[in-house]
């Protein structure tokens, strides 16, 4: 088992906000996407992940709150690894405004969980 150090509010709820943003961009680009539909991956791939990965993120939260890191330590090692399980898929179908904040905000969540990580000496 490792020790890890203290992990700050501050860190844990940036990393929660941002991938509920992600998952906001997701559902925006694919209620607008209209006619044709987007590609099926988003619907049957990467929205779940995304979402799976935010109710943990959740939960891993509130157990923060109670003194628990290692929910929150575990969630954030994989989304550092988001671009990678996402690696393909892109909102273009939504447009340019959508596909780049979804790009942006993919990287937030994986500059915020590498901040979790760090914070609790885990990298």
């Amino acid at each position: 088992m490792i020790e890890t150090q203290f992990i700050p509010n501050d860190t844990a709820e940036r990393y929660v906000s941002a991938m509920r943003g992600l998952v906001s961009t997701v559902h925006s680009a694919l209620d607008a996407a209209g006619n044709p539909p987007p590609p099926s991956g988003w619907q049957q791939k990467i929205l779940p992940l995304l979402e799976n990965r935010l109710a943990a993120a959740q939960t891993a939260l509130a157990h923060h709150a109670i003194g628990d890191e290692e929910p929150l330590i575990h969630i954030a090692l994989k989304s550092r690894f988001l671009a990678r399980d996402t690696d393909g898929y892109t909102l273009g179908f939504a447009g340019e405004e959508l596909a780049k904040q979804f790009e942006d905000r993919r990287r937030l969540v994986v500059f915020a969980a590498w901040q979790v990580c760090e914070s609790a000496g885990v990298v």
